[in-house]
């Protein structure tokens, strides 16, 4: 939940779960991953960022979650990792290290694995285009033959 405390718009929270998204179905629930549904005590439903201490709060799910984007850093300015000579590890312990060591290796083999992926659709991606090139001609002397027809 949002607010650590259990209190939203000055009432208790009884409950609260990810709230389903517009294409959510009975056969396929689909959910946001950060728009709170919050049950209050009154009975009311509101819809709430996930974010901690974010007390944003609308009606609907859709109405919050544009708001999201607030917390994430804004794309036009790619960040920069710091040197590693810039990073004081003097007050980790050996687990943190540890901890820190073994998301590293895990980030670099997610990285591989994303960059094998996009590797292959670009691949793909190069095996269609002649298709398409052929599939567009096609449908263009499709529509003059039934244009000169018409």
């Amino acid at each position: 939940m949002a607010t650590t405390n259990g209190i939203l718009n000055g009432l208790k929270v009884e409950s609260f779960d990810f709230a389903e998204t517009p294409r959510s179905t009975p056969g396929d629930r689909r959910y946001y991953k950060e728009v709170l549904e919050v049950l209050l005590e009154d009975g009311s439903v509101v819809y709430n960022c996930v974010w901690p201490e974010c007390e944003f709060t609308r009606s609907s799910a859709s109405g919050v979650w544009p708001h999201t984007k607030v917390h994430k850093p804004q794309t036009g300015t790619p960040s920069k990792a710091p040197a590693p000579a810039e990073i004081d590890v003097t007050a980790l312990t050996i687990a943190e290290l540890v901890e820190r060591a073994q998301d590293a290796t895990r980030y670099r083999s997610d990285r591989d694995a994303a960059l094998k992926q996009l590797s292959k659709a670009q691949r793909e991606l190069g095996e269609l285009k002649p298709r398409l090139r052929k599939a567009e001609q096609a449908l263009k002397t499709i529509r003059t033959a039934f244009t000169a027809a018409a």
